[in-house]
């Protein structure tokens, strides 16, 4: 019976995508609104639009993040001054290719306690974040000390 690891090209790390639900600690999940990802209360018939996160782990503490079967990423992109969470439409299996490269695309995974924070790797200081109002963008914050903004998150393995 030939390896898995046989069968793959050399100098390629088999990164493994898996899939959670994820939701703010005030309980609003991701969705998907005009091609924005945003966090608000879904109820039935509309709970079947709640996103997945996707995540494939690069080492202990850092992740790709990607919605859609890993078909869209989430990236931290600077602009000038501004910084702010986009999504673009890369498949998250083919990012390991170039760390550099793919910075942008690059989370800090940190855990505390049932709760999980991610902070861009591309921008340090800047957190993966919800507001408290619901049905608003999920964003980038540097500011952790506003309570209107909400960093940490809790994970289900989707199965």
């Amino acid at each position: 019976m030939a390896s898995e690891a046989a069968s793959r090209p050399f100098g390629r790390r088999p990164y493994k995508m898996q899939s959670f639900r994820i939701w703010d600690i005030n309980q609003k999940t991701f969705y998907l609104r005009n091609d924005q990802l945003v966090a608000g209360y879904l109820q039935m018939p509309n709970t079947k639009l709640e996103e997945k996160i996707d995540m494939v782990p690069i080492d202990p503490h850092t992740v790709f993040l990607g919605i859609h079967k890993g078909k869209l990423c989430l990236s931290c992109v600077k602009s000038g001054d501004d910084i702010r969470l986009q999504l673009e439409a890369v498949d998250i299996t083919d990012l390991s290719k170039n760390k550099e490269q793919n910075k942008r695309f690059t989370f800090i995974r940190s855990e505390s306690g049932l709760t999980i924070s991610f902070q861009s790797a591309a921008c340090p200081g800047w957190f993966l974040c919800t507001v408290v109002e619901a049905d608003q963008p999920v964003r980038l914050t540097n500011n952790l000390e506003d309570s209107g903004m909400i960093t940490k998150f809790y994970l289900q393995e989707d199965k």
